[in-house]
């Protein structure tokens, strides 16, 4: 599987983006972080320390000073259990031994490979590696960990919800059309 992670594609060299596409960020922000208190998206945390500008939301923020500026390098996105106790850690952090040497490089390596594709502007990659890299988080983050809801669950959930709505009226205009 990991070596799948790396095969997502190469950079090459083009201008690098000033702003990530909002799509992409947004996709970004769903990551996990581990901030020493709990798990939670990078979209909560991104939240919580930046505010919006007029014409970029938190997450096109947010991503762009990780994936542009390098602010990527101390963030704990990376889980692993031992002995049933999942710890998160950063690429730049001291991994330990019982990490199966496939999974350092990974977590070592997937970060310039994700940048490099940011700065070529390649999005449909940018969102394959870090589609596989939530998958990481959920295979890896222990069962505390629950997978993200899929657009075919939130469309069915707003379809009950919408229904659930409009019954009475529709119910209501039945009525008044039969009598």
């Amino acid at each position: 599987m990991l070596a799948l992670l790396f095969s997502v594609g190469s950079a090459s060299l083009y201008a690098a983006p000033q702003v990530i596409p909002q799509a992409q960020a947004a996709h970004f922000c769903q990551l996990l972080i581990a901030d020493g208190r709990s798990v939670s998206t990078l979209s909560t945390h991104a939240v919580k320390t930046i505010q919006p500008a007029d014409s970029l939301t938190v997450e096109q923020i947010f991503a762009g000073y990780v994936l542009l500026a390098d602010g990527w390098q101390s963030m704990r996105l990376f889980p692993h259990q031992q002995g049933g106790v999942v710890s998160w850690y950063s690429a730049t952090d001291e991994l330990p031994h019982s990490m199966d040497s496939e999974h350092q490089r990974y977590i070592r390596e997937v970060f310039p490979r994700l940048v490099a594709e940011v700065q070529t502007g390649h999005w449909s990659t940018v969102d394959a590696y870090v589609e596989r890299m939530i998958q990481y988080q959920c295979q890896f983050g222990g069962s505390n960990l629950s997978p993200r809801p899929s657009s075919a669950a939130i469309i069915g959930i707003f379809f009950l919800f919408f229904a659930s709505i409009s019954l009475p009226f529709l119910k209501r205009a039945y009525t008044e059309l039969t009598y």
